[in-house]
């Protein structure tokens, strides 16, 4: 009966999606019919918007097309609210993709947008939803709490009950992620207090779940179950499925504590239809893991190997680094846990690199963060001097107007006309004083962006090589100059050295780029020449190196300038490397070589 009941819902779902997205195909030909006929004004800012916003739901590349649209022409009418909301909607459809790096980045513009506004509602939600990127993606704890205090304040600001409770409840969970219980439970109580005074359904059930949570990690399950079955209702009533599937599966975790092994895995299982329902991957993915993990408790280990399984497939199809991640350890514990310790290696393996790669990444992230912040300071102080040096031409005008007035009075009142000289000339050295004061602060400004980028760009080892390549070139055509020195006339010779010498200390570097280029091949190679050591423990040290040199697909005239040997050597060494690396004479060493790396 279950199942039917589930099934059923399933299919008056689909049919429920169909409706709907017929509808928003219906709308976005609506709106398009009205665009076509709207000129280039705040109007079309908002069709344009509505568009993005409907094809949002459908289809991903239009919905950013028309978003793009809306945010130029925002920029163009140089209207403050038009390109808050634009930025805010460009923002909201990246976060729809998990792309995180713009999400920010056009949070960050609209907000300076309704800063200049004095928007406090508008900066409350903006300020909470760059808090739950950051606390989400496990950027910066720190920050994502100053961004939810932000977002606290400008709602207490203007008395926006809504927002308060939510960024009560956006603090509280940065302290439950910090294991600060007691502060996390008193935040979400404030937080369930306000929302039951405006009488707001699913923040109740969120505030009942999170307490809930407070409890299970404190091993109080009884308590746990009473706050989740309190959201449960609610959700079920208004149906808050994604909020409902939420609480099953913490319901399942809580029975998998009391050790009520079928009962969790009845709610899990509950969880993972409503997401599937929902389409909700994520979602799914975080219910198998729970039952995995609860599996794995229980020492199921065949079975937890089939749900782990199942979760790392989907969460490769959804690039959820996250999953991946526990899935992997997952089967880690569930392979050592059969005795298959080769299975456990490679999965611990996988699981080593890929919190590797979250860690790379999310420092990525930040650093990319820090370089949007940056940008936005250049953008508002190049804005500043722009809004200046508008004021000086517009003051400069009125000088001009004022000097035809003198200019016609001039033969009547000949001292107005050197007063009027005197006060073009303090006025122009003024300008011009101000014009180079703020020409030096966008240098400082501009330098400090580039020595940003510049310590976050990394060595392009290829440049490196062309690079000495050429300094070699240079010391044999200045050994060639040597030579020619003693067949030069004295007084032409004297001149000669110092042409030389200036070249020379213009080139002293060499040995020093030499080393630094050897460094970053090493540096860069290295899990490279542990492969290749493996693979061919013979190769001399040499040949290793002309391994990594080849790999890097520099021409036999380029290795030889580097290694300061002969063309005709460089070609032994190649063919005596092919023989050992035992390649066929049609394949190409190169890219033998790339695909070991």
């Amino acid at each position: 009966m279950q199942k039917f009941i589930i099934i059923s819902c399933f299919f008056v779902l689909c049919f429920i999606n169909t409706i709907k997205s017929q509808a928003r195909i219906a709308t976005a030909d609506s709106l398009l019919n009205v665009l076509w006929k709207t000129e280039n004004n705040i109007e079309k800012v908002k069709i344009l918007n509505q568009l993005a916003l409907v094809y949002s739901e459908i289809n991903n590349e239009r919905a950013i097309d028309y978003a793009q649209q809306a945010l130029s022409l925002a920029n163009k009418l140089q209207d403050n609210e038009a390109c808050a909301v634009s930025n805010c909607i460009m923002a909201e459809i990246f976060e729809k993709e998990n792309n995180l790096q713009p999400t920010i980045n056009y949070y960050l513009i609209s907000i300076s947008y309704y800063k200049k506004l004095d928007n406090c509602q508008m900066l409350a939600t903006l300020y909470n939803r760059l808090g739950k990127l950051y606390i989400q993606n496990q950027y910066d704890y720190n920050q994502g709490l100053n961004y939810f205090r932000e977002s606290l304040d400008n709602a207490q600001r203007c008395q926006h009950q809504y927002e308060i409770a939510v960024a009560l409840n956006s603090i509280g969970g940065v302290f439950f992620y910090q294991k600060e219980y007691d502060l996390a439970f008193q935040y979400f109580t404030e937080s369930l207090e306000i929302s039951e005074k405006i009488d707001d359904k699913l923040r109740i059930a969120i505030s009942y779940n999170n307490r809930g949570e407070i409890y299970r990690i404190r091993n109080e399950n009884e308590k746990a179950l009473e706050q989740y079955n309190k959201a449960r209702k609610i959700n079920e009533t208004y149906l808050f499925n994604e909020n409902l599937a939420i609480n099953y599966n913490n319901i399942g975790l809580t029975y998998s504590s009391l050790n009520q092994f079928d009962k969790a895995i009845e709610y899990f299982n509950k969880s993972i239809a409503i997401d599937q329902q929902e389409n909700n991957k994520p979602g799914v993915i975080l219910a198998l893991i729970s039952i995995g993990e609860h599996q794995n408790e229980f020492k199921h280990f065949e079975e937890a190997i089939q749900t782990f399984r199942k979760a790392k497939q989907l969460a490769s199809e959804q690039a959820d680094l996250k999953g991946l991640i526990n899935a992997t350890n997952g089967l880690t514990i569930a392979y050592e846990g059969l005795g298959n310790t080769k299975e456990a290696l490679n999965n611990f393996k996988q699981y080593t690199i890929l919190k590797d790669s979250l860690f790379a990444k999310t420092k990525e992230n930040q650093l990319d963060e820090i370089k949007t912040r940056l940008s936005l300071d250049l953008k508002e102080k190049e804005l500043i001097l722009k809004n200046n040096e508008i004021a000086l031409l517009q003051r400069e005008k009125r000088i001009t107007y004022f000097q035809q007035i003198v200019l016609l009075l001039a033969i009547l009142i000949l001292v107005f006309i050197a007063l009027f000289i005197h006060h073009r000339l303090r006025s122009r050295n003024k300008k011009h004083r101000l014009l180079l004061e703020q020409k030096e602060a966008i240098n400082k400004i501009h330098e400090e962006v580039m020595q940003t980028e510049i310590r976050n760009k990394s060595n392009e080892l290829t440049n490196y090589a062309l690079h000495l390549g050429e300094r070699n070139k240079f010391l044999l055509e200045l050994k060639s100059e040597l030579k020619k020195l003693k067949y030069i006339p004295e007084k032409e010779r004297e001149e000669k050295i110092k042409e030389l010498t200036l070249s020379v200390q213009q080139n002293i570097q060499m040995q020093q780029d030499l080393e630094t280029f050897q460094q970053s091949i090493n540096q860069n190679s290295k899990e490279f020449y542990d492969k290749l050591k493996i693979r061919f423990p013979n190769l001399t040290k040499s040949e290793v190196r002309l391994c990594a040199l080849l790999r890097l697909d520099l021409s036999t005239k380029e290795i030889a300038a580097l290694n300061n040997i002969s063309i005709r050597a460089v070609e032994m060494g190649r063919y005596r490397l092919r023989k050992k690396l035992n390649i066929d004479p049609k394949d190409n060493i190169v890219a033998f070589l790339q695909q070991i790396s």
